[in-house]
Formats: C-alpha cells, structure tokens, sequence
C-alpha cells in the first residue's frame, strides 16, 4: 500500500505501461487538439515542442527531486498507511499526517492559503501540509490527484490524470510548473468535450491553491502560547520577589518580639518559685494532747 502511494497509482493503466502513449496518437480520439495547447500556453519555449517533449517534460517533473523529498514522501506514505481504516475527512487526515511528521522529528505544520477575487477567477482557500527541511520548505498534498478530476475527459487528460501521484512532496516551483501543464490540459479537454471551463479550474485559480499566501498553524498556536505567558507574567510577580517579601515579613516579625526567645535566669528561677509554693499544700499544725499534772 505505501509502494502504490509512493508510485502514485494502484490502478489498471489506461494504456499498458506507457502512460502518455495518446499524446503519441495512439489513442482512439485524435490528439491535435491536445498538442496545441502546450504551444498556446507555455510561452516560446515550450511552443516549439513537440507532443512527445512536452508529455517528457510532464513525466519528469512528477518524480520527487531530491533524497529529502523522497524520504518525506515515504515517511507520509507510511502514515497514511497506518491510519486507512479510519474514514476520516481531509482536514483530519492532515491533521494526522502533521502530529506523525512533528513526532518523527520534522517541522510540520497545516497551512491554510487564501486569495483574493480577480476578474478572471473567484477567491477562494484551500489547506495542505509543509515542512521546513534545511530551510527549505516544501509542500505535501495528501489528495493531489484528486484536485484535477474532471467530467468526461479525453482519453489524453486521462493518461495525464493517472500520471499524477496520490501524495505530492515537492517544493512550490515544480508545483507550480505541474499544475500548469495540467490545468491547460482540462482546458483543451472540456473544450473538445463541448463542456463549459469553468473559472476555478483555471491555471490561476488552481495555482492559488498552494502558492497563494498562506498562514502556518503552528505559528499561530505558539504565538497564543506566548500571550498567554505574557498575561501571566504580568497578573502574578515574579517569585524571587514574592520570596524577598515573605522573608522581609518574617525578619521584623523576629525583631519586634524579641522576649519570647530570651530569657533571663533569674527571672526563670523566680517562676519556677512561685510555681512551687503555689502548689505547696497547706496542713494545719499538729496538736499535742495535754497531760494531767
């Protein structure tokens, strides 16, 4: 299970091994419509590819780039592996996916995005995972395929959409370049489908997903931490000072009563007296009988 995840698909590929083989024109619709939207939408350099180049290009973005990567990537794997019985929802599966990355030692945390409307697209947010690895962050979708299904897609997007892996474990520019590539693939999609392109499945809006600004949950729950410290801080003193107080008390306590710890002999001896003849019980003399003269 964690090797499908890695690999990106436990499915039946739709054509043998080769996954991009209709790009190549062996599919059962034509692909013409397919090659021109590489050219139209990925400025000079990738006009002049060609199908084969551009599906190449694809294939090679999708693998992780680094030994960092690759490890994260089958660390996340294995969490999600261990918690497949339990149907949760996204947000919880993150949430999982987070507090198994921090116990093994990494700095995880949930990010949520947020985008402002434009003209061409609405606003919108959207949550995944990061994690800062030797200062560099990188990002994990846990549901990344998912996020570029469409209705009755071509048999090219199909072999596009199988392409893509489960779990995403990437920095933010190769992110970026991938959702490009498939997001004007939809496009030419939906369009030979006679279907209308909707706004938010439009480069823009899908690249807002993950590169828009974001806000990181455990920055926030520390920074509560910190205000809550500081309230603290300032509603109680600080305790060498109560301390000094305390023992500031008990020193004029000592000097204004100072009888108590001295006393003198006499004084003691005079006590001890009284106590004395006070219980000293007194006996009336005793009476001698008179004798006859």
């Amino acid at each position: 299970m964690v090797q499908s995840y890695m690999e990106g698909s436990n499915d039946k590929p739709f054509r043998g091994r080769h996954r991009c083989n209709c790009f190549n024109g062996n599919g059962n619709e034509s692909s013409d419509d397919e090659f021109d939207v590489f050219g139209n939408g990925f400025g000079e350099s990738m006009g002049t590819a060609s199908s084969g180049d551009v599906c190449d290009f694809l294939k090679s973005m999708i693998p992780c780039a680094s030994v960092a990567e690759r490890n994260l990537l089958a660390d996340t794997a294995l969490i999600l592996d261990k918690n497949k019985n339990h149907k949760q929802k996204d947000g919880f599966q993150r949430k999982i996916v987070t507090d198994g990355l921090a116990s093994l030692g990494y700095n995880s945390s949930i990010c949520k995005s947020k985008w402002d409307k434009s003209p061409s697209f609405p606003a919108g947010e959207y949550e995944y995972v990061d994690v800062i690895v030797e200062g560099e962050r990188l990002l994990i979708d846990i549901d990344f395929r998912s996020e570029f299904e469409i209705a009755r897609s071509t048999g090219a997007y199909k072999a596009i959409l199988q392409s893509l892996p489960y779990i995403f474990v990437g920095k933010p520019d190769r992110l970026g370049q991938i959702v490009s590539i498939v997001s004007e693939a939809a496009k030419q999609s939906l369009k030979k489908k006679g279907m209308h392109f909707p706004p938010w499945r439009k480069a823009e809006y899908m690249r807002a997903k993950w590169l828009s600004t974001y806000t990181r949950s455990n920055e926030n729950v520390s920074s509560n931490n910190r205000n809550k410290t500081e309230e603290l801080k300032e509603e109680f003193p600080e305790s060498d000072d109560c301390c000094g107080e305390f023992e500031l008390i008990f020193g004029e306590n000592s000097t204004l009563n100072p009888e108590p710890s001295i006393s003198s002999p006499e004084k003691s001896s005079g006590e001890d007296e009284k106590v004395k003849v006070r219980t000293v019980v007194w006996q009336p003399p005793a009476v001698k009988s008179k004798e006859k003269l």
